[in-house]
């Protein structure tokens, strides 16, 4: 990622932008033809800083650990109830949060509370499976009081999520579907 790790502060409107967008079709279309040469047929695509790092699984090898699960749904039942500052308390500080944006490096407790107010659903955990550090979470969006999911309600999300000492220190937002990149091999063995 070239530009590095950003603070939380500065993505949080970016976040909000970016996810409205990106559920609005922000694209555009060109009548301009197109040429296509070998040299660009054979270039490495550039990874988009939007983009969970290669680092980060995208399916699981197995199962959750049991603290990361009662983590997560515990961080679930707050969002979902609305009780965003008893949520954002599940976080650590510092911890990494990506979800459309660059990587955030969330510092402060304002900022805890900022990432988790981006987010305009509640969800529910639908499935949880296991990637060496990660917990790979496939969520069923809800209502949450105090926000609008508008039409996210009953779709699905998906997110690698790493707990340590009873807290989130990472959170990223996957792709809907599995990538086929080979996954990075387990460095701390199964997850039991």
């Amino acid at each position: 990622m070239a530009a590095g790790c950003r603070s939380a502060a500065a993505w949080v409107a970016a976040a909000t932008a970016a996810i409205a967008l990106a559920g609005c079709g922000g694209g555009h279309s060109s009548t301009t033809p197109t040429t296509t040469t070998l040299a660009d047929r054979q270039a490495v695509p550039q990874r988009s800083e939007l983009e969970p790092p290669l680092s980060v699984p995208d399916r699981a090898t197995g199962p959750a650990r049991a603290e990361a699960r009662r983590v997560i749904n515990a961080w679930l039942r707050a969002l979902r109830h609305g009780q965003v500052k008893r949520a954002a308390h599940y976080f650590a500080l510092p911890s990494k949060f990506q979800n459309s944006t660059p990587v955030l490096v969330v510092k402060t407790e304002a900022e805890r509370i900022a990432v988790n107010l981006s987010l305009p659903c509640g969800a529910k955990a639908r499935e949880m499976g296991g990637a060496g550090a990660y917990t790979i979470v496939k969520f069923e969006l809800t209502k949450r009081p105090g926000a609008d999911c508008g039409t996210g309600v009953g779709g699905t999300a998906r997110s690698a999520i790493r707990v340590e000492r009873r807290h989130i220190k990472e959170w990223y937002r996957l792709p809907d579907q599995p990538s086929s990149r080979q996954q990075a091999p387990e460095l701390d063995g199964p997850a039991a």
